[in-house]
């Protein structure tokens, strides 16, 4: 009996000695499995490997003659895969790098809707109140239709206001405000002005504070600082260089500064509340308009149905130089989202879907 209790006292010791290198593996391992499972399994049901991804991905780079691309792909909550390649600029020959940024264009508009919700549900702003209470705004004054236009109206894209003025014009509707969609980056940004006028802080800190700090994306940026200005690519139109932005203040419709790894972090946030209730997420994605048969415009994003379930999406598009999407199956659990600069994103986004949702 004395042997025996001597002998469990013994291998309770080397336990207690290898513990910490137990520990290390452990985390080791959860760390490597955040980015590198064996195999992936698709919305279609197909099971796919790393390599099968970097095939397909260098495959289409080359075929849709791709300047830089920055992808990310998603499944039950976690980054599975991850690649930059390509060129900064064809010019100078550098290489997009992981802390290579573009210009998520409309995919700003996401991040801002999420604040904008953050700060309804912490009481600090009203979705329905129309938007000249907050900010009597010089550039529609002139047309009282513009004292019904709502955060709502903006988020769902109904405002009446055209995407952006014709250049050298004055701004004016298109439609009555709340009759129809109408997609608009003006509707945005007056909501920006509103909601930085009533909160009484810059752009940058709101969507900093409620956004960015919160789901720690530390590489996305609405104006220009040392950083973006070493980091950020220079877009690229039919393989020609075509310049970048130059930000000094935030523009909530088109602004946002960032790559695939960093802004995976709002997707997985909005994966993960999908499947609660009374989240930022349930707000985002309430039906406001039909844009089509399939297709609706939410307060924030969009869905659409298909065969694997709904789809929440929304893409983005700078002057067709810098574009980018990303999507999620909410009955799957698995989304992606890349960033590319230059104007090849409709193309490889269709070529993402056929690649993720064929059947075995």
């Amino acid at each position: 009996m004395g042997k025996l209790l001597k002998y469990k006292a013994m291998l309770m010791k080397r336990f207690i000695n290898t513990l910490p290198t137990v520990l290390v593996l452990l985390v080791a391992y959860l760390a490597a499995g955040q980015t590198a499972p064996a195999q992936i399994i698709t919305p279609g049901g197909q099971k796919i490997s790393r390599l099968d991804i970097n095939r397909f991905i260098s495959r289409e780079v080359d075929t849709l003659q791709i300047t830089g691309l920055s992808v990310a792909i998603i499944e039950k909550g976690r980054i599975v895969y991850y690649k930059t390649l390509g060129e900064k600029n064809k010019q100078t020959g550098e290489k997009v790098g992981r802390k290579t940024l573009f210009e998520a264009a409309s995919m700003t508009k996401p991040v801002f809707a999420y604040a904008v919700h953050k700060l309804v549900a912490e009481g600090r702003f009203d979705i329905d109140t129309p938007l000249f209470i907050y900010f009597p705004y010089e550039d529609l004054e002139y047309d009282d239709r513009y004292k019904l236009i709502t955060a709502r109206m903006v988020l769902g894209h109904t405002t009446g206001l055209p995407n952006w003025r014709p250049k050298g014009e004055k701004l004016a509707f298109i439609a009555e405000p709340g009759s129809r969609y109408t997609y608009s980056g003006e509707g945005y940004e007056f909501l920006g002005y509103a909601v930085s006028r009533h909160i009484g802080k810059q752009l940058q800190e709101i969507i900093s504070e409620q956004v960015l700090l919160p789901l720690k994306m530390k590489h996305s940026f609405m104006t220009d600082n040392d950083y973006v200005t070493r980091h950020v690519a220079t877009g690229h139109s039919d393989g020609k260089v075509s310049g970048r932005m130059f930000l000094d203040k935030s523009y909530v419709a088109y602004g946002l500064r960032t790559e695939a790894r960093d802004y995976a972090r709002l997707v997985i946030a909005l994966m993960s509340e999908s499947h609660q209730q009374q989240s930022i997420f349930e707000k985002m994605a309430f039906p406001h308009i039909n844009i089509d048969d399939r297709v609706v415009s939410c307060l924030g994003i969009r869905t659409e149905q298909t065969p694997y379930g709904v789809k929440y999406y929304h893409s983005g598009n700078n002057g067709n130089r810098f574009q980018s999407h990303f999507a999620f199956y909410k009955d799957k659990d698995f989304g992606f989202v890349f960033f590319m600069n230059c104007n090849r994103g409709v193309e490889f986004a269709a070529k993402m879907y056929e690649f993720l949702t064929r059947r075995e």
